[in-house]
């Protein structure tokens, strides 16, 4: 007679439960995924002798180089949701990207509860709202570009808190307000650990059929654990952390086959960051699209600028050796960008998308001298988008 082993007792539990879970909640899964493959070409010379390289995100460390790869831009991403019934549900998002090795991180996890079709509050992990593609970044295949704008791009991008959420309408125009609250840690590539407590934000959106217009702000403390150095009296670590503000403005025009799209964001610190000398950064683009039947060709112009104050250069801010700082001084560190892209939606569910990224690096003097033009990069890369 066959007897089960505590392996096979506990799958079929598993099994049992499943199910019994399916029977009480509406469940959906969803899924994305991003196949891209890239290269820099043109590329400045650093300091140090080395190449230029493209940042595709920061946020998961993926880094275009000389050499053809298929990480940076690549992600998989699984997204289910499940509806509890009386306004309450459940949404969790995995995603594996190629900057982190494909390794599965839980990008959302949160419970919300609707009051009415008008007001609903979210508990949990969630995109932060900082910029218009926030709340689909992921999705490649819902957007034209490869990859939005890096210009407008911050190493930080969820939330761990409280969403507050308003839907209402006013004639033709669709709104939304969103209040939340909470606080995010990441990884920067060049600094380490970083976070964000108390962090405050607001986003107002509302649209139209030919519009969008989007307006946010965020306020919080950030901290870097490598800008504790009590050698040299400075703690910018997570105990004393630094003032920061952020706010950023988007626009959608739709006119039939063409559509423009504009965003600006800037943030800033109350004091300078040690050694990496950030006081204030501002990012803008403007992309121009046109869909010729299953072809949508695009061109984006896109800047970056950033004002450094007492900055030195050094290759590892995260475990500094200071016998190798650079001085900078106060500067203004700037790039500039043209992209030219295509999309081809040959697929109902899928697009393959090709892109050519030109970028000159326009900053100070003493910080090419000290950096090398390390903004001095043109990137080529292709992929497809998909859904399911």
């Amino acid at each position: 007679m066959f007897a089960l082993s505590k392996s096979h007792h506990l799958l079929a539990l598993a099994v049992l439960f499943s199910a019994a879970s399916v029977n009480a909640a509406d469940i959906r899964l969803n899924g994305f995924a991003s196949v891209v493959g890239g290269m820099t070409l043109s590329e400045g010379e650093l300091s140090n002798g080395d190449k230029a390289t493209f940042v595709a995100d920061e946020p998961s460390g993926g880094v275009y180089n000389d050499e053809i790869s298929f990480r940076p831009d690549s992600i998989f991403g699984l997204q289910i949701s499940a509806d509890l019934g009386d306004g309450l549900s459940v949404t969790g998002q995995i995603t594996g990207s190629g900057g982190e090795d494909f390794d599965a991180n839980v990008a959302w996890a949160y419970v919300t509860y609707e009051f009415n079709p008008n007001w609903s509050i979210s508990l949990g992990r969630q995109r932060t709202q900082l910029f218009y593609y926030s709340d689909f970044l992921d999705v490649g295949y819902a957007y034209h570009w490869i990859r939005p704008p890096t210009e407008t791009n911050v190493p930080i991008d969820t939330n761990e808190g409280v969403t507050l959420n308003y839907y209402g309408s006013l004639g033709n125009w669709d709104n939304q307000i969103t209040v939340y609250g909470g606080t995010a840690e990441a990884m920067s590539p060049s600094v380490g650990p970083i976070g964000i407590k108390n962090s405050v934000g607001f986003v107002a959106k509302t649209s139209s059929e030919w519009l969008q217009l989007r307006a946010s702000y965020n306020a919080g403390e950030f901290y870097a654990d490598a800008l504790v150095l009590p050698f040299l009296g400075v703690d910018q670590g997570e105990e004393n952390p630094v003032d920061q503000s952020f706010y950023s403005l988007a626009a959608h025009f739709t006119f039939g086959n063409t559509a423009l799209i504009t965003e600006a964001m800037h943030y800033e610190f109350d004091d300078a960051l040690f050694g990496i000398g950030w006081t204030e950064f501002s990012g803008a683009y403007a992309s121009l699209t046109h869909r010729i039947g299953d072809f949508t060709p695009h061109i984006t112009f896109s800047m970056q600028e950033q004002e450094l104050e007492g900055a030195f250069y050094l290759p590892d801010y995260s475990n500094p050796d200071f016998t190798q700082a650079i001085p900078i001084g106060n500067a203004t560190e700037k790039s500039e960008s043209i992209t030219l892209g295509l999309r081809w939606d040959f697929h109902r569910a899928a697009a393959f998308k090709v892109e050519y990224q030109m970028r000159s690096d326009e900053s100070d003097a003493s910080v090419i001298a000290a950096k090398g033009e390390a903004g001095e990069v043109d990137v080529i890369s292709a992929g497809i988008d998909v859904t399911f």
